[in-house]
């Protein structure tokens, strides 16, 4: 398994290199101090993870993300940064990162963290899905003054029950695969269920979807359909 680390500080690159060889030793590391000399990398290497860094001199890590997405499209790329400010958070879903990563995390998350951005899935700091922790059971109605709209039913959200089911495993971060697993169903069959779902929500990646929920301050539990 290949990584590179795009990082202009030496001492914060040493010390995650060091972290990721702990917790997947048989990872190879690349780094780089700037997004031109990573993507020199990028062209060069078969990766399966960037981690990019938001302040980086010259290039910023949102820009090299918008080129890396032009250029990679397939490439997984997840954002590493001191910074996690929900408005950047929902930025960089919107340019495709599958996950981002805060600096400040503990040794813990950070793993789970890179487990689940590797395994195809969507990771979000608490900065931003704490809010949606709230527990559905607890709400009634909208609740204005903190800005959730709890919702309980497909035709809230416009949504066919199967399309409701799969939303509601897709924003607690599983990918096709494990959600067809959930399901009982063929991950062709997901992938058919979801296109219907990004067409209303107006959107054509599932990072822009979650974008989108959290945006409207959507929050449900686990959605109690039958098959």
């Amino acid at each position: 398994m290949n990584i590179l680390l795009i990082d202009d500080h030496f001492c914060a690159r040493e010390g995650v290199a060091c972290l990721l060889k702990q917790i997947f030793p048989e990872l190879q590391i690349f780094e780089a101090e700037s997004f031109d000399k990573g993507l020199v990398i990028v062209r060069d290497t078969p990766l399966n993870l960037v981690l990019l860094d938001i302040q980086l001199p010259g290039k910023d890590g949102l820009t090299g993300l918008a080129e890396l997405r032009r250029e990679f499209p397939n490439l997984c790329v997840a954002m590493f940064s001191g910074l996690d400010d929900r408005e950047l958070v929902f930025e960089a879903l919107r340019l495709g990162a599958m996950g981002f990563i805060a600096k400040t995390v503990s040794r813990q998350a950070f793993a789970l963290a890179l487990r689940d951005v590797l395994s195809g899935r969507v990771y979000l700091p608490a900065s931003v899905v704490g809010p949606q922790a709230v527990r559905e059971s607890s709400l009634s109605e909208k609740t204005a003054d903190i800005g959730i709209w709890p919702v309980s039913n497909p035709a809230g959200l416009g949504l066919t029950p199967r399309e409701f089911e799969v939303l509601g495993w897709l924003v607690q971060g599983l990918c096709n695969k494990e959600i067809a697993r959930k399901l009982g169903i063929e991950e062709q069959t997901v992938k058919n269920h979801l296109r219907p779902i990004f067409q209303k929500f107006a959107v054509v990646r599932r990072t822009e979807l979650l974008v989108k929920v959290f945006e409207k301050g959507i929050v449900f539990g686990r959605p109690e359909v039958g098959n």
